[in-house]
């Protein structure tokens, strides 16, 4: 991933939902995939803990950052 910030558990999940869906689409698997492990999320996953899930979550600015 691009940045090392923490990601709260709701950007987690939406990373690797997002990569889901991309992965049901065709889009190319990043990590070897086991024999038998053939669904979209656990693949996505599998990603995520390889840290090679190439999107990232654009923050907002805060009203005191400005």
């Amino acid at each position: 991933m691009a940045n090392s910030r923490h990601k709260t558990r709701y950007e987690k999940t939406r990373i690797i939902s997002a990569r889901a869906l991309q992965i049901s689409q065709g889009s190319p698997v990043l990590v070897k995939v086991p024999r038998g492990m053939d669904k979209p999320i656990e693949i996505a996953e599998l990603e995520w803990d390889a840290g090679l899930i190439p999107i990232d979550i654009k923050q907002k600015a805060a009203e005191n950052d400005k």
